[in-house]
């Protein structure tokens, strides 16, 4: 199956917030990667995580991708249905 949708920020962030998330502001300090063929420079910017009670924040749990398995989660269980 494909699902496609299109949300906004404060959509993703409500949603994770319903599913008990907490979601905050992080500074995602990227190291500078050399490659064989390419080389990436360093990337520092500012996003969120959202984390559940006693994780800490880390580039494990960025919001989009703790959506995107929560996601994947609400359509296994929806296909069991």
């Amino acid at each position: 199956m494909y699902t496609k949708a299109e949300m906004s920020q404060a959509q993703i962030i409500k949603f994770l917030q319903c599913q008990g998330y907490e979601v905050k502001g992080y500074y995602l300090n990227l190291p500078a990667q050399e490659g064989l063929l390419v080389s990436e420079p360093a990337v520092s910017r500012w996003t969120f995580t959202a984390t559940k009670e006693g994780e800490k924040q880390s580039d494990k749990n960025i919001y989009t991708d703790v959506f995107e398995r929560e996601m994947n989660h609400f359509f296994r269980e929806f296909s069991k249905i």
